[in-house]
């Protein structure tokens, strides 16, 4: 008798062992069932990451279906917070075939399904607000108020869903959604480990969506911008117009008048009033100085429009130098300025001829106009046998070194500064127009300056004319194009 309950004994605790061992590997099993399960979810998720070509809704319908799909959800819904127009809207609805019937059985298209944020008695609002996933039987839990009873109850039959599970969605610590998942059996069917691997997994679908709302932001920015960019280059294009046609014509009527009040002042044959003189000749200075500014303003639009042209050439620049230094001689002796011009005979070099006069005359009259009585304007040559620097020196206001960076800006006037205390006005353009002119011809124009009444160095080189260059750019026209210095190509030597 002692043997047979011996032997009893022994096979209980045999049983109880086996079915613990049995358990251990179900439960193994079931563990590493899950993790496969939340590591395919994962590499989904991770897909939709890195595929950032694609827009929101998509990404939302593709995290939807991963969800449902990897996890063996009958249905999968992704609802996001409208904070503009103060609902919880859906975006997305699983792919799955429960999913199919939910759409159709919905009285209204599931992405018109709306939530007001103030429908506390609905599920899926206490889930945002309490921060806490929550869990339904009964469908109408998630409609109210905007799908009666008897209509949720209908589609749940439809369906086939018995429980819903409710997960707060977080991007950067705030809840921007939720994730309602449907299943065909209670709650109480699902392992633990099963409800705490999805709520690990919520986290992943914030940032997935998170940096799907970025991307779609960045593209909308981005598009706006385009179209603000096309906006400002049109009204930009209207006003080079504007600017070349009314400089046309204004600049005949004003030449009509600069030369009659020259012919009356200086060609006239009676003697005119001193009163009567003063006064034309201050309406003469004031005529050329607007149709220099008509002209000045006329260039800076054929630049910035690509319809100026360059015709280079190779000619002698200390030659010109000298030409342009006799046409400014009386200014110079009207304003006591003493001009010299170091010719160390530099090679020549390959511009446009007339285009460089223009640089020459407005860099020299600067240093006139800024230089003080009893001063002197030196005109240098430079060269390394690729370039010829040419460079104007003055000993007259100079420039703060704050403020030589503004002076090649258009319309650049500066507070003590080179441009501001000149007496005889002007328009602010010509160093901006000398540069582009220079840079047209791939050259450069730079300033030195050691501070205010320290006086100032305005250099500009060009091209020497070597053979190679003559050989390579014969005929050559150049054109700035879109507003850029499309200039000469410089040739290696």
């Amino acid at each position: 008798m002692m043997l047979v309950f011996a032997l009893i004994t022994i096979s209980i605790s045999f049983t109880f062992f086996f079915l613990f061992i049995l358990r251990f590997f179900i439960q193994r099993t079931h563990n590493l069932e899950e993790r496969n399960k939340r590591l395919s979810v994962l590499r989904k998720l991770d897909e939709v990451m890195i595929a950032s070509s694609t827009d929101f809704k998509e990404v939302s319908q593709k995290v939807t279906d991963a969800i449902a799909f990897e996890l063996g959800f009958n249905n999968g819904v992704l609802a996001l917070i409208d904070e503009s127009r103060g609902v919880l809207r859906r975006v997305a609805m699983s792919n799955t075939a429960q999913g199919i019937k939910a759409k159709n059985s919905l009285p209204m298209p599931y992405d018109q399904l709306e939530i007001p944020l103030s429908a506390d008695q609905n599920l899926s609002i206490q889930a945002i607000k309490t921060n806490q996933r929550k869990i339904t039987h009964d469908l109408h839990d998630l409609f109210v108020p905007v799908i009666d009873k008897q209509m949720s109850k209908r589609i749940q039959e439809t369906v086939g869903v018995t429980t819903s599970l409710v997960y707060p969605i977080k991007a950067r610590g705030k809840v921007i959604g939720v994730m309602i998942v449907s299943i065909d059996k209670s709650e109480s069917k699902l392992f633990s480990y099963e409800t705490e691997s999805i709520e690990e997994l919520f986290d992943v679908v914030g940032i997935t969506l998170d940096n799907a709302t970025l991307y779609s932001r960045l593209k909308q920015t981005t598009a706006d911008l385009q179209v603000a960019n096309n906006k400002l280059r049109e009204l930009d294009r209207l006003k080079d117009e504007f600017v070349s046609l009314a400089s046309h014509e204004l600049r005949t009527p004003l030449t009509a008048i600069s030369s009659y009040l020259y012919m009356v002042i200086y060609k006239s044959m009676d003697k005119l009033p001193d009163r009567t003189g003063r006064y034309l000749t201050r309406a003469y200075l004031s005529t050329e100085r607007l149709i220099g500014l008509v002209n000045d303003m006329l260039n800076v639009s054929r630049i910035e429009s690509g319809r100026i042209e360059i015709k280079p050439s190779n000619f002698d620049i200390a030659k010109l130098v000298k030409e342009v230094v006799d046409e400014v001689k009386p200014k110079a002796q009207e304003n006591q300025v003493q001009l010299f011009v170091l010719d160390n005979k530099p090679p020549q070099v390959f511009a446009d001829i007339d285009k460089i006069h223009q640089v020459l005359l407005n860099l020299i009259g600067n240093s006139l106009k800024f230089t003080h009585p009893g001063g002197a304007v030196t005109v240098s040559f430079f060269t390394d046998g690729k370039m010829v620097d040419v460079s104007i020196k003055d000993n007259g206001v100079g420039i703060s070194k704050e403020e030589q960076g503004k002076l090649f800006q258009k319309f650049s006037r500066l507070d003590s500064s080179y441009l501001a205390m000149g007496t005889n006005g002007g328009t602010g353009l010509g160093l901006f127009i000398s540069k582009r002119l220079v840079e047209l011809m791939s050259g450069r124009l730079w300033v030195n300056s050691e501070g205010v009444n320290k006086g100032s160095v305005f250099t500009f080189s060009l091209m020497i004319a070597t053979q190679e260059v003559l050989n390579k750019s014969a005929n050559l026209t150049i054109k700035a194009r879109d507003g850029e210095a499309k200039g000469l190509e410089p040739v290696a030597l």
